[in-house]
């Protein structure tokens, strides 16, 4: 009688140390996954804001082109669609640029602080902000550059909705005897 109870125990005993084991190693392979994510995760995203900066300089490249085209007669008219997946775009008419900047990201895409051209017009910079960057890609210009006919600054922020960008060359203004161009955006 005694053997039977002890096996008895023995068996229940047995039952409780499976469902441990289990337990422990359902949570170590939880906490493995977790690690391996938690590496993963920030190069992914780093690797998807590396495409978006490619794929932006391509169309930056793209309206330099256009601006160019426009330029080089006096009321031409050029339109440029441009999407900004992330970040936003800016035309700043104050200081005939325009820039497109990428906030908050893990990417040290050059050395913060310095300015390396890309392409023909384009200038990218690595700017430090706290433990992430930001990136900036800019495009400056001898011409005049104005938003709807005024001196101010347009912001493009980031959409599924592509936007319409027309460039028009008014020609050489008296004030400055640089050329016009005003950008519309529909």
């Amino acid at each position: 009688m005694k053997r039977k109870n002890i096996e008895k125990d023995f068996e229940k005993g047995k039952n409780g140390q499976v469902w441990i084991e289990t337990a422990i190693y359902t949570l170590i392979g939880i906490t493995i996954m977790g690690i391996v994510l938690s590496m993963a995760i920030p190069q992914i995203e780093k690797m998807k804001d590396n495409t978006i900066i490619e794929q932006t300089m391509t169309a930056m490249n793209t309206l330099n082109d256009k601006i160019s085209q426009v330029e080089q007669s006096e009321k031409s008219v050029g339109k440029v669609v441009f999407t900004v997946g992330k970040g936003y775009l800016e035309i700043d008419s104050e200081n005939n640029s325009i820039k497109y900047i990428l906030e908050s990201t893990k990417l040290e895409l050059s050395e913060p602080g310095k300015e390396i051209k890309k392409g023909n017009n384009i200038i990218l910079k690595t700017e430090k902000y706290g433990s992430n960057f930001n990136i900036i890609l800019k495009m400056s210009y001898t011409s005049n550059i104005t938003y709807d006919g005024q001196e101010k600054t347009k912001r493009l922020n980031a959409g599924g909705t592509p936007y319409n960008i027309f460039i028009e060359n008014k020609g050489v203004t008296d004030i400055n005897s640089k050329t016009q161009l005003d950008f519309t955006i529909i």
